[in-house]
């Protein structure tokens, strides 16, 4: 089993603990104004001022071919991190820096636009350490291991326009929070052009369900949240589901001044946003201005407005989807299509038909005269 499949599953059955058990399951803690809930401690990053200090004190840079591996204390720790996000596959997890490590490293460098040269550089380090989605970025799996899966680009859950969602309600969502994952369902409907989103009346019947849990309690890096796909057997009745971590503070649209994430307080439309495309098919994106991009920058702690290559990725998605419903703009490109083509092959029958008949009838006045 690959470890970014075991990770998956490590926060599924830690969920459906929860949910059975209460344990874990937490209500987002909110900012004054905000959120009503009791304030906490704003959470402490799992990699500022610990593993990363000690990693770039002992930076080392890469090693040529066949040199035997060096050992670089709390490595071991980023090795976890990029298995967990498909860039390394590898069963040994250890602080030693190898080949296949440093080719992890490039193809994390490569795909964020970084410089890539094989080096734990603090430019590396740094994006690292912010906080992201914990989907993976890349070659994972579309598969349904114990009934869950990614939501992979290219395969689509539902098969029908009008998606409803729901909120857990051991959560205790308030109404302006709804609101806002309302306003982000909005946005995404607009864009495809076709999908409608409504709420539904129960949780159990949603097809999309959202909830916050102690994510921070099963990683060992900063992640603000998860989606996926759940698969109910015998029916195999699929739905979608938001997991965001209620152990953080989230601010709403109107208190944009309190963002900050060094005190892990994040924008909840931004990352509703973002796991909704993710449920709708979308993978990552590596450009930074896209709401798909997984991490939280510093300079971009709130990101709502679809990018061109947002809007471009969806539209794509849609082209080929199949609604079970009618109204899909793939179904109804096809009817045309189809259509056309038995107006045209009717029209050369019909043609055909007459040119023959008149033929027959001439030949017949030909002869009776």
């Amino acid at each position: 089993m690959k470890p970014n499949l075991s990770a998956f599953l490590l926060f599924l059955l830690f969920f459906d603990q929860s949910l059975s058990a209460k344990a874990g399951l937490l209500p987002p803690k909110g900012i004054p104004n905000g959120f009503k809930w009791p304030k906490g401690n704003p959470f402490k990053s799992k990699w500022v001022g610990d593993i990363l200090d000690a990693i770039i004190q002992q930076n080392l840079p890469a090693q040529p071919p066949n040199a035997p591996p060096v050992q670089i204390k709390g490595l071991s720790r980023i090795k976890d991190y990029f298995s967990n996000f498909s860039y390394l596959q590898s069963e040994q997890i250890d602080d030693y820096l190898d080949q296949k490590t440093e080719s992890a490293i490039k193809r994390y460098q490569q795909y964020f636009n970084l410089q890539v040269n094989g080096y734990l550089t603090n430019e590396t380090l740094q994006l690292i350490s912010r906080p992201r989605c914990a989907v993976p970025d890349m070659s994972f799996d579309y598969d349904f291991t114990q009934n869950v899966s990614w939501p992979k680009a290219g395969n689509r859950w539902f098969q029908k326009r009008n998606l409803t969602y729901a909120f857990l309600l051991a959560s205790q969502i308030p109404d302006n929070t709804t609101k806002v994952f309302g306003e982000a369902f909005t946005q995404w409907a607009h864009a495809t052009g076709f999908l409608n989103f409504t709420k539904a009346t129960t949780y159990d019947d949603a097809d999309i369900k959202i909830g916050f849990y102690n994510i921070s309690a099963v990683v060992d890096y900063d992640a603000f949240g998860v989606s996926f796909i759940r698969e109910k057997p015998p029916s195999n009745v699929k739905t979608g589901e938001i997991h965001l971590d209620g152990s953080i503070y989230w601010a709403l649209p109107s208190e944009n001044d309190s963002l900050s994430w060094k005190d892990g307080v994040l924008d909840l439309e931004s990352v509703a946003m973002h796991q909704i495309g993710h449920l709708l098919g979308l993978d990552h994106s590596s450009m930074n201005d896209s709401v798909m991009y997984p991490y939280i920058l510093p300079s971009q702690q709130r990101k709502v407005d679809l990018s061109n290559s947002d809007k471009n990725n969806i539209m794509n998605q849609n082209a080929n989807v199949n609604s079970g419903d009618g109204g899909c703009l793939g179904v109804l490109l096809m009817t045309i299509i189809s259509l056309g083509f038995t107006y045209v092959l009717l029209g050369y029958y019909v043609s055909s038909y007459v040119s023959h008949l008149h033929v027959c009838l001439c030949r017949g006045f030909v002869s009776w005269v």
